[in-house]
């Protein structure tokens, strides 16, 4: 009976079996249960089935030396690289996005005075003014023109053959000058230049009235955007009360009119956000029109510090002095007395000094056809004016010098005695109205330096009322922190630090414009 070979057990044969089948040893390790070097012992035979010599080697795994075992990425097969993906170009950071246009400052609003059509409008108004001074001091200079004359003459019989004429012609040139200071020229030279001085300080006072009207315009809307933010804080509490209200009426905590109040104080408050809306359009249409800005998207910066630093109230005394130089009323009512004082002179002098005329003539002919040179001279008028006068076609004549005087004066003429006391009583008139104007200008810079004052002592107050307030709204968050507080209390704190913010900023710029209302009175900027 022939003998089977012992049977070897699965575990020793599953190396040779793999190995046989093309997998490296690696695999071979990853994939058998246990690794060969902790492979268990194959059990050995009994005496009575004892392998021969040479099958012993096939029980030994040839994988036995652990330590030379290759790794797994060693051991398998070299896979081809993936190529390297080409490096992400990096993204250029662009600019940044924001478009949200810087808030409109105090100062942009005091420099885009100068863009309005009220200031162009008093730009033209200056300008005509000097226009109008300019043409009347023109008019004080040379005034010259030319002149001609050509005469027929026929004398004789009507017959044709007996009848003779003669031919003269003449050419004059002109010239006149105002050479008296009470000629009318000269006087309306004086009256034109007292008109453009008074449209000078108006210029001047109007310019610094519309920096004060920018000013109140710029208080009025940032006023405006504090209480939209107010406004709507407002609603979001009223909407988170009534929601509570209306959980605790579900649970049959409230009551049915608690919540209709609820309800009516969401719609005030509603009705107070569209309010502080319209309020805010208007504000920004009102200032874009002082300002020459399309400002329908506005917002405006509440931060009126650096302003505030450089405003500094003069001393009375020097804001009364100032006001009196600057006040276009009274520098009106000032150019009413000197007119009034030219009006008194000219009938004085109407009604006392005669109406004579000084010529003289030299050049052939006779006076009333006299050529050459002519001069003149009116004492009333102030007038000097010369002539020249060349003819042709005459006959010659000897030249000779002819000097003329003739006057006029009125022993009775009760017209110019009219004329005076009405002069006279106008400017007794205007001296009484700058006495007037002078004190209205003084007790206005009285008021307005008061007002000032006061507006400026104001902030302080304010001021402290913040600090409160954020001290208040500290206390709160700390106590919503430990579960003392709720949200309602926070947001109620966050809306009374608000309203005080408000305020403050309200009274800053109640400083800026009685500073500047100030400053349109007198003059003076307050600048250090």
């Amino acid at each position: 009976m022939t003998r089977l070979p012992p049977r070897l057990p699965l575990l020793a044969l599953l190396p040779a079996l793999l190995f046989g089948a093309g997998l490296s040893p690696a695999l071979a390790q990853t994939a058998a249960p246990t690794s060969p070097a902790t492979a268990p012992t194959p059990a050995a035979p009994s005496p009575a089935t004892t392998a021969p010599a040479p099958a012993t080697p096939a029980t030994t795994p040839p994988a036995t030396p652990a330590p030379t075992t290759p790794t797994p990425a060693e051991a398998a097969p070299a896979t081809p690289a993936t190529p390297a993906a080409p490096p992400t170009p990096a993204t250029p950071v662009p600019a940044s996005t924001d478009t949200t246009p810087a808030p409109f400052t105090l100062q942009d609003a005091l420099n885009g005075v100068t863009a309005s059509a009220s200031y162009r409008q008093l730009q033209l108004t200056l300008a005509a003014a000097q226009a109008q001074a300019q043409a009347a001091q023109a008019s004080t200079g040379f005034t010259a023109g030319v002149s001609g004359s050509l005469n027929t003459t026929a004398t004789g019989s009507t017959d044709t053959a007996g009848a003779s004429t003669s031919t003269s012609a003449s050419v004059t040139a002109t010239a006149s000058l105002p050479v008296l200071p009470w000629a009318t020229a000269n006087l309306n030279a004086q009256t034109a230049a007292r008109a453009y001085s008074v449209a000078q300080v108006t210029f001047a006072q109007a310019t610094a009235a519309l920096r004060s009207s920018a000013e109140q315009a710029y208080g009025r809307a940032v006023t405006a955007q504090l209480n939209l933010e107010i406004a709507g804080a407002n609603l979001t509490l009223t909407e988170r009360q009534l929601a509570q209200v209306t959980a605790f009426q579900a649970n049959n905590n409230a009551t049915v009119q608690s919540v209709q109040t609820a309800q009516a104080a969401v719609q005030t408050a509603q009705t107070a956000l569209q309010s502080a809306r319209n309020e805010l359009g208007s504000a920004r249409q009102a200032l874009g029109t002082l300002t020459g800005r399309d400002l329908s998207a506005a917002t405006f910066s509440t931060d009126l510090g650096g302003m505030l630093a450089l405003t500094a109230l003069p001393t009375v005394q020097a804001a009364q002095v100032a006001a009196q130089a600057f006040s276009p009323a009274l520098a009106s009512a000032q150019k009413a007395v000197t007119d009034a004082q030219a009006s008194v002179t000219t009938a004085q002098r109407a009604r006392r000094l005669p109406d004579a005329t000084l010529s003289a003539q030299y050049g052939p002919g006779t006076s009333s056809a006299r050529t050459g040179l002519s001069g003149s001279l009116n004492l009333q008028s102030g007038v000097a004016s010369a002539s020249y006068t060349q003819g042709f076609g005459s006959s010659g004549a000897a030249s000779s010098l002819a000097l003329g005087l003739s006057a006029n004066f009125n022993v009775l003429d009760p017209a110019a005695d009219g004329t005076l006391k009405v002069a006279q009583l106008q400017l007794q008139q205007a001296q009484a109205a700058v006495q007037v104007q002078t004190a209205t200008v003084s007790q206005n810079v009285q008021d307005a330096y008061d007002a000032a004052q006061v507006a400026a002592q104001a902030i302080s107050a304010r001021q402290t009322s913040v600090t409160a307030y954020t001290t208040a709204l500290d206390t709160v968050q700390a106590r919503l922190a430990v579960g003392l507080s709720t949200e309602t209390d926070l947001l109620n704190a966050r809306i009374a630090l608000a309203q005080a913010k408000r305020d403050l900023n309200t009274a800053q710029i109640t400083a800026l414009t009685s500073a500047a209302q100030l400053a349109a009175l007198t003059g003076l900027t307050g600048a250090p």
